[in-house]
């Protein structure tokens, strides 16, 4: 199994919208610009839903989900649990910060990046610190 980051840009697709249309449990299929990466996402890997603080004001992690499928750089995912408690409150402290920008490095414009082993232990680490009330 393997981890993704996506990035989404405020300006694009606003977080209100996506607070409204993405739900957990239901099946979606959205293009992938650029990825940062040669491999592909496969079933039952799982993609993490980001927000960068450079085109808006409403930054963090607001999610993630299983990949369905791939297909002609096309993503189809299922969100999970808490995808729903962290749209409504977005992780987005120091930590959330120090992750996105080790996952990005210096190229911070694409859509799609994988994530180290070590990138996903930080994660589950502050996505479960920030739902069990650990927030600035």
């Amino acid at each position: 199994m393997s981890y993704w980051l996506y990035q989404l840009n405020q300006k694009s697709w606003v977080p209100e919208r996506y607070r409204l249309e993405i739900w957990e449990n239901e099946r979606w299929a959205w293009e992938v610009g650029k990825k940062q990466s040669k491999g592909v996402p496969s079933p039952g890997d799982v993609v993490v839903f980001f927000y960068a603080p450079a085109s808006g004001n409403d930054p963090g992690f607001y999610g993630w989900a299983v990949v369905t499928e791939w297909a002609h750089s096309q993503l189809y995912f299922t969100p999970v649990s808490p995808s729903n408690q962290l749209k409504m409150h977005p992780w987005w402290d120091d930590r959330a910060r120090a992750l996105a920008d080790a996952i990005r490095g210096k190229m911070t414009q694409a859509t799609m990046w994988p994530m180290s082993v070590e990138q996903v232990r930080e994660l589950r680490r502050g996505v479960t610190s920030w739902i069990n009330g650990a927030t600035e």
